[in-house]
C-alpha cells in the first residue's frame, strides 16, 4: 500500500502574526506621517521666510529709491530759486512745499527739523521715521509760451495728473510751485489755482512769479514720510507711507488729502543714522547721528536705515523665539513668540542734498 503524503494547507493566520503585521504596518504609517509632517513644517518655515525676505527686499527698494531722490529739483541749482505760492494755511502746509526736503522723527517724535506732527500720530513708539520732498519728472512741458503769468498751461500731456495734484513749472533758471485746479485732455490743458487748497473746476487762477516760455517743463511734487505702524483691524506691524492721495478722506471738500497708506507687511521696527558731512567739502558723511543729533541738516548727504522683519504669521510647530535684536545700536527685544525674524541694514546716498 503506498503511502500516501497528506499536504497541510494554511487557512490563516496565528494571532501572533497577526500582531506582528499590525505592528510592522503601525511603524510604518507613523514614519510616513512623521515625514508627512516633517516636509510640511519645512515648506511653511521656508515658504514664511521667503516671504520675510520678500517684503524686506521690497521695503527696502522702497525706502532707497525714495531717499535716493530727495531733494531733486530738475534742473535747477538752488532750492532757493523755488517759488511756492500754494497755500500754506492748511494741516499739510510742510508737505506742499520744498522746504526741508529730508526730515527725520526719532522714537515716533515731532519731525527734525521743521517740528511739524503731521503723521506722526500714527507712527509706533519706538521706531523711527523719514520724510522726503522730490520732483518726479513726468515728461510733460509746454506747447505754448504763457501770455501772462495768470494763463492756462498748454501743455504736451497730462498723463499721471489730476486735480489737486501739485505740481512745479520750471524752465531751469526758476521754477513756480502751484495746485492743480482742472485738466483738460483736448486740448491738453491745465488750469492752476496756487493759492487754493479746496480745489474745484472753475476757480481763477492766481499769478505765478512770471510767464513761463515755450518747453519748460512740468514735474509733480512728491511728498511721502515712511515710518512703522500697526494695522488698526489685524494689529500687524507694517511700513507705513503717509502721502498725497485723491480722496476726501475727512469730507471737508479737500480732494488733496495726506493718508497714511500700508504698503509693507511684517516690518516690526525701523532705525534711521542720518550721515554728516562735517566737513561740508566732499560729500561724504564723517558722522552718522539719529534725527535729533543732526546739528545742520543740509550737511546729511545719507542715510544709514536698519529694519527688523519678522514672519507675517506664527509657526506654532516651532520653538518659542525669546532673542533680542540690534539695529545699528538700538537693542529691540520683540514679545516672546513663535515668529522668525531678521535684521536688514542699507546705506543711501543723497545725491541731490544741497550744502
Amino acid at each position: 500500500m503506498k503511502n500516501r503524503i497528506q499536504k497541510r494547507y494554511q487557512l490563516g493566520l496565528s494571532m501572533i502574526e497577526l500582531m506582528i503585521a499590525i505592528v510592522i504596518g503601525l511603524l510604518l504609517l507613523a514614519g510616513t506621517a512623521s515625514l508627512l509632517i516633517s516636509n510640511k513644517r519645512i515648506y511653511k518655515e521656508q515658504n514664511e521666510m521667503g516671504r520675510l525676505q520678500e517684503n524686506a527686499r521690497f521695503a527696502m527698494e522702497m525706502l532707497i529709491r525714495d531717499i535716493r531722490r530727495a531733494g531733486y529739483i530738475g534742473c535747477m541749482d538752488r532750492v532757493s530759486d523755488l517759488n511756492s505760492v500754494v497755500n500754506g494755511t492748511s494741516n499739510d502746509d510742510f508737505l506742499l512745499s520744498m522746504g526741508n526736503t529730508l526730515e527725520g522723527s526719532e522714537n515716533a517724535s515731532d519731525w527734525y527739523p521743521s517740528n511739524s506732527t503731521e503723521g506722526t500720530g500714527d507712527m509706533l513708539a519706538g521706531s523711527d521715521g523719514i520724510s522726503v520732498k522730490f520732483f518726479e519728472p513726468l515728461g510733460i512741458s509746454i506747447e505754448s509760451e504763457m501770455p501772462n503769468p495768470a494763463a492756462d498751461l498748454n501743455v504736451t500731456s497730462i498723463k499721471g495728473l489730476a486735480v489737486g495734484d501739485i505740481i512745479a513749472l520750471s524752465d531751469c533758471a526758476s521754477a513756480d510751485i502751484m495746485q492743480l485746479t482742472a485738466v483738460q485732455s483736448a486740448p491738453t490743458r491745465m488750469q492752476h489755482n496756487p493759492g487754493n487748497t479746496n480745489p474745484s473746476p472753475g476757480n481763477s487762477t492766481q499769478v505765478l512769479s512770471k510767464a513761463y516760455s515755450e518747453d519748460s517743463e512740468v514735474t509733480k511734487l512728491v511728498s511721502r514720510r515712511y515710518f512703522v505702524g500697526t494695522n488698526p483691524v489685524t494689529g500687524e506691524t507694517s511700513l507705513y507711507r503717509y502721502a498725497q492721495d485723491r480722496i476726501d478722506a475727512d469730507a471737508d471738500g479737500n480732494r488733496d488729502e495726506f493718508i497714511s497708506q500700508e504698503v509693507i507687511e511684517g516690518v516690526e521696527n525701523m532705525q534711521i543714522l542720518y550721515g554728516e558731512d562735517t566737513a561740508g567739502n566732499d560729500k561724504i558723511a564723517d558722522t552718522y547721528v539719529t534725527a535729533d543729533a543732526v546739528a545742520n541738516w543740509d550737511q546729511v548727504v545719507s542715510a544709514r536705515i536698519s529694519i527688523l522683519m519678522r514672519t507675517v504669521k506664527e509657526d506654532f510647530s516651532a520653538s518659542m523665539n525669546t532673542s533680542t535684536y540690534n539695529l545699528m545700536g538700538t537693542v529691540i527685544d520683540p514679545a516672546d513668540d513663535h515668529r522668525r525674524r531678521r535684521v536688514f541694514t542699507s546705506t543711501v546716498q543723497i545725491r541731490n542734498q544741497a550744502f
